[in-house]
């Protein structure tokens, strides 16, 4: 677990240093796809440490056609909708394209002023990220310290009790983005209904009815399987505990 510990300490340390690029320095020129697709790949790859690919042509596409950015004159992007690929971009993994849509549309009502909206995106990814990352190098900080020591006694027994803390670590995070992600939401249906009435809420390209019920049956099992999780969490957590105070 040494190297894979590094890596991840390299890679914790490249994210807190990651910022997003200002408007200004968004390409002043419009752009073609390919031209687009390499500029945004290249400003969010810190952020992939698979190497992933974080945007297509196919999603610029669906994007588009969703209407969630403005059509592209001339097969070219401009500084304002490379802006909003990149929010989409950081943004898709964690909401579906109907609520992304939805808070794109309020866009009008708080400025048109894309810099100042771009600026105010910014700005937040930062101040989120930066001590969400901060309180995860620490908790790694002090596993690898355990580690240090531990392996001076049992290497074998060392490397599985790094192994579970960090395990331990990903279902936390894991249950936290579950849980932000819930609320987000709720709240965006309020907005919605608010917004459009009794409308049918917004189905993603080629969703029927039937499989937008079929997803909030596994959304309510999800939540199960995660509050299990917890408690078994909480269980290792408090044997743990216990196993310290008979030593």
């Amino acid at each position: 677990m040494e190297k894979e510990i590094l890596e991840l300490e390299a890679y914790l340390e490249t994210v807190k240093d990651f910022t997003l690029p200002k408007f200004k320095e968004l390409p002043g020129v419009d752009l073609y796809m390919d031209q687009v697709l390499q500029y945004i790949n290249g400003v969010l790859e810190d952020l992939s440490p698979d190497d992933k690919k974080v945007l297509t042509s196919f999603m610029v596409n669906n994007y588009v056609k969703a209407k969630m950015i403005k059509e592209p004159v001339k097969k070219r992007y401009s500084r304002e909708q490379i802006g909003y690929l990149i929010a989409i971009c950081l943004m898709k993994a964690t909401i579906s394209m109907s609520d992304m849509s939805l808070l794109l549309e309020m866009d009008e009502g708080i400025t048109e002023n894309k810099e100042r909206l771009y600026s105010f995106f910014c700005s937040m990814e930062t101040s989120i990220l930066e001590p969400t990352v901060e309180k995860t190098s620490k908790r790694i900080e002090g596993y690898k310290k355990r580690y240090e020591k531990e392996k001076e006694i049992d290497p074998e027994k060392a490397s599985s009790n790094l192994r579970d803390s960090l395990g331990l670590l990903a279902l936390r995070l894991a249950i936290q983005a579950q849980a932000n992600k819930m609320l987000s939401e709720r709240i965006i249906a309020y907005i919605r209904q608010d917004m459009h009435g009794d409308k049918t809420v917004a189905i993603e390209e080629g969703q029927s009815p039937r499989e937008i019920r079929h997803e909030i049956r596994q959304g309510l099992h999800e939540a199960d399987r995660l509050a299990e999780a917890k408690a078994k969490e909480k269980r290792i957590r408090n044997r743990r505990k216990n196993g310290k105070k008979g030593e």
